[in-house]
Parts: structure tokens; sequence; C-alpha cells
């Protein structure tokens, strides 16, 4: 899941550990980055770089597409505002919000035409 050009050496280990920490929290959690940067004893700061150096993104920034991916991964017949309070957002608009500015255009009308039809059954 991370990139590979964060040295592995035992120096260095430390920060990819609590990089993928960060990580974990962030994909499983709805928490502020600040409460997981107090959680991981480090300054918002410090996670911002680590991030930065090892993702590419910011924290927030990589929290915000796994909401989005966690969206997408429960579309189905379940409404958009279903979705996006599971998903931890604080309502539909903000979803949709997010939604364009990560995925270039809205969420779909309805969640069903998120995912295609199941194929045809052969005749």
């Amino acid at each position: 899941m991370l990139p590979q050009h964060i040295p592995t050496d035992h120096k260095h280990r430390a920060r990819q550990d609590l990089l993928e920490s960060a990580v974990r929290a962030l994909s499983t959690s709805t928490g502020s980055i600040a409460d997981l940067a107090a959680a991981l004893s480090v300054s918002e700061r410090h996670l911002r770089n680590l991030f930065t150096a090892g993702i590419g993104v910011s924290p927030k920034h990589f929290a915000r597409i796994t909401r989005i991916r966690q969206v997408l991964a429960a579309a189905g017949n379940t409404p958009w505002s279903d979705l996006a309070l599971t998903a931890g957002f604080y309502d539909q608009s903000h979803m949709t919000a997010d939604f364009r500015a990560i995925m270039g255009v809205p969420p779909p009308p309805s969640s069903r035409a998120a995912t295609p039809p199941p194929p045809a059954a052969p005749r």
C-alpha cells in the first residue's frame, strides 16, 4: 500500500511504522487529523510532512480520497444520503462536493447508477 521510496533501514523503520499506523487509522475511522496526530503522539505538522514524503498527499486529502472510495465500494441500492452518513460526511451535499473535487464529476443521480447493471442472462 505504501510507496517503496521510504528507506527501510533501522533508522527509518519507526517513520514507516508511524506512517502505516496513520494510514490504517485514516482508512478505518472518521476522526479528525488533530485527533489522529494526538493518538500517534506527533504534531499535525509532523504527520503532514510524513504523509507528503511517504504518500504524496496530505493526511486530509488522503482521508478525503479514502472516504470517497468507501462510498463507491458501498454504492448499490443504498441512497446517497445514507452512504454519506455512513462514510462520516456531515451530509450528502458535503459528500457530493468531495466526490466532485476528487472524481471530477458529481455522483450519478442514484447510487444504482454508480455500478454497472448485472449482465443479461444468455438466451
